[in-house]
Protein backbone atom coordinates (compact mmCIF):
# COMPACT_ATOMS: atom_id res chain seq x y z
CA UNK A 1 0.00 0.00 0.00
CA UNK A 2 2.12 2.49 0.94
CA UNK A 3 4.43 2.13 -2.61
CA UNK A 4 1.23 2.49 -4.43
CA UNK A 5 0.57 5.33 -1.89
CA UNK A 6 4.04 7.53 -3.14
CA UNK A 7 3.26 6.00 -6.93
CA UNK A 8 0.10 8.06 -7.10
CA UNK A 9 1.20 10.93 -4.98
CA UNK A 10 3.70 11.90 -7.56
CA UNK A 11 6.80 11.38 -5.16
CA UNK A 12 9.68 8.66 -6.68
CA UNK A 13 10.66 5.49 -4.34
CA UNK A 14 14.51 5.73 -4.70
CA UNK A 15 14.55 2.01 -3.91
CA UNK A 16 12.43 1.73 -6.45
CA UNK A 17 14.63 -0.16 -9.24
CA UNK A 18 12.12 0.82 -12.46
CA UNK A 19 12.85 4.29 -11.41
CA UNK A 20 16.44 4.59 -11.14
CA UNK A 21 16.97 2.36 -14.36
CA UNK A 22 15.00 4.47 -16.44
CA UNK A 23 16.96 7.68 -15.07
CA UNK A 24 20.11 5.54 -15.88
CA UNK A 25 18.88 4.81 -19.70
CA UNK A 26 18.13 8.37 -19.99
CA UNK A 27 21.58 9.81 -19.01
CA UNK A 28 23.46 6.88 -20.60
CA UNK A 29 21.74 7.77 -23.89
CA UNK A 30 22.54 11.47 -23.58
CA UNK A 31 26.09 10.62 -22.81
CA UNK A 32 25.89 7.95 -25.89
CA UNK A 33 24.68 11.04 -28.30
CA UNK A 34 27.20 13.62 -26.75
CA UNK A 35 30.30 11.13 -27.34
CA UNK A 36 28.74 9.84 -30.52
CA UNK A 37 28.74 13.47 -31.87
CA UNK A 38 32.66 14.06 -30.93
CA UNK A 39 33.65 10.24 -32.22
CA UNK A 40 32.50 11.49 -35.85
CA UNK A 41 33.89 15.03 -35.72
CA UNK A 42 37.36 13.30 -34.51
CA UNK A 43 36.80 10.71 -37.47
CA UNK A 44 36.16 13.73 -40.26
CA UNK A 45 39.27 16.09 -38.26
CA UNK A 46 41.65 12.68 -39.23
CA UNK A 47 40.51 12.29 -42.01
CA UNK A 48 40.61 15.61 -43.48
CA UNK A 49 44.46 15.71 -41.78
CA UNK A 50 45.48 12.79 -43.74
CA UNK A 51 44.60 13.26 -46.96
CA UNK A 52 43.77 17.17 -46.98
CA UNK A 53 40.93 19.40 -47.87
CA UNK A 54 38.85 18.15 -50.90
CA UNK A 55 39.53 19.98 -54.03
CA UNK A 56 37.24 20.37 -56.54
CA UNK A 57 38.63 19.37 -59.47
CA UNK A 58 38.02 20.91 -62.68
CA UNK A 59 37.37 24.26 -61.16
CA UNK A 60 40.87 25.13 -59.62
CA UNK A 61 44.07 25.09 -61.14
CA UNK A 62 47.11 23.10 -59.70
CA UNK A 63 50.17 26.34 -59.63
CA UNK A 64 53.44 24.27 -59.08
CA UNK A 65 57.32 25.17 -59.86
CA UNK A 66 60.57 25.77 -58.41
CA UNK A 67 61.72 29.61 -57.52
CA UNK A 68 65.81 29.43 -57.93
CA UNK A 69 68.54 31.78 -57.64
CA UNK A 70 69.38 34.02 -61.03
CA UNK A 71 73.27 33.13 -60.16
CA UNK A 72 73.35 29.68 -58.89
CA UNK A 73 70.27 27.85 -60.55
CA UNK A 74 69.74 26.37 -57.08
CA UNK A 75 66.33 26.62 -55.48
CA UNK A 76 65.53 29.46 -52.69
CA UNK A 77 63.72 28.63 -49.46
CA UNK A 78 60.86 30.47 -47.60
CA UNK A 79 60.17 32.07 -51.02
CA UNK A 80 56.53 33.94 -50.94
CA UNK A 81 54.50 32.44 -54.15
CA UNK A 82 51.24 34.50 -54.06
CA UNK A 83 47.94 34.90 -56.60
CA UNK A 84 47.21 38.50 -55.42
CA UNK A 85 43.58 38.60 -57.01
CA UNK A 86 42.02 35.96 -54.30
CA UNK A 87 44.76 35.95 -51.68
CA UNK A 88 46.68 32.57 -51.82
CA UNK A 89 49.59 31.94 -51.19
CA UNK A 90 52.55 29.44 -50.06
CA UNK A 91 56.23 28.92 -49.11
CA UNK A 92 58.66 27.29 -50.95
CA UNK A 93 59.94 24.62 -49.81
CA UNK A 94 64.02 23.67 -48.89
CA UNK A 95 64.72 22.89 -52.50
CA UNK A 96 62.58 25.71 -53.64
CA UNK A 97 59.63 23.95 -55.02
CA UNK A 98 56.16 25.10 -54.27
CA UNK A 99 52.82 23.68 -54.51
CA UNK A 100 49.04 25.82 -54.73
CA UNK A 101 45.77 25.01 -56.19
CA UNK A 102 43.65 28.42 -57.15
CA UNK A 103 40.34 29.20 -58.64
CA UNK A 104 40.24 29.05 -62.42
CA UNK A 105 40.88 32.37 -64.10
CA UNK A 106 41.89 33.17 -67.98
CA UNK A 107 44.83 35.21 -66.32
CA UNK A 108 46.75 35.23 -63.49
CA UNK A 109 49.46 37.41 -61.97
CA UNK A 110 51.68 35.25 -59.66
CA UNK A 111 53.96 37.27 -57.22
CA UNK A 112 57.02 35.93 -55.94
CA UNK A 113 58.60 37.84 -52.90
CA UNK A 114 61.37 37.26 -50.46
CA UNK A 115 59.84 37.24 -46.83
CA UNK A 116 62.37 36.05 -44.52
CA UNK A 117 64.86 38.78 -45.34
CA UNK A 118 69.08 37.80 -45.68
CA UNK A 119 68.32 34.60 -43.94
CA UNK A 120 69.10 32.71 -47.33
CA UNK A 121 70.15 36.00 -49.31
CA UNK A 122 68.03 39.23 -50.49
CA UNK A 123 66.03 38.20 -54.01
CA UNK A 124 64.55 41.02 -55.75
CA UNK A 125 60.51 40.46 -55.70
CA UNK A 126 58.78 39.53 -59.49
CA UNK A 127 55.45 39.90 -60.64
CA UNK A 128 54.97 37.48 -63.56
CA UNK A 129 51.20 37.45 -65.68
CA UNK A 130 49.98 34.19 -67.23
CA UNK A 131 47.38 33.32 -69.61
CA UNK A 132 46.03 29.70 -69.37
CA UNK A 133 43.77 27.66 -71.48
CA UNK A 134 40.82 26.15 -70.30
CA UNK A 135 41.80 22.44 -70.74
CA UNK A 136 45.30 23.04 -68.60
CA UNK A 137 44.53 21.81 -65.49
CA UNK A 138 48.22 22.38 -64.13
CA UNK A 139 50.85 24.92 -64.74
CA UNK A 140 54.56 24.58 -64.00
CA UNK A 141 56.66 27.46 -63.55
CA UNK A 142 60.48 27.92 -62.98
CA UNK A 143 61.23 31.42 -61.76
CA UNK A 144 64.38 32.93 -61.67
CA UNK A 145 65.29 35.37 -59.05
CA UNK A 146 67.63 37.99 -58.77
Amino acid sequence: MKNLQNHQSGSADINNPVVSARGFFRRNNLFRTIFGIFSLSGIMFTFQACYGTPQDFGLDLLVQGKVVSGSTKEGIQGIKVSVPSNGQYTETASDGTFMLYTERQPEYRISVTDTDGALNGVYQAKDTVITVPETIESIDLRIELN
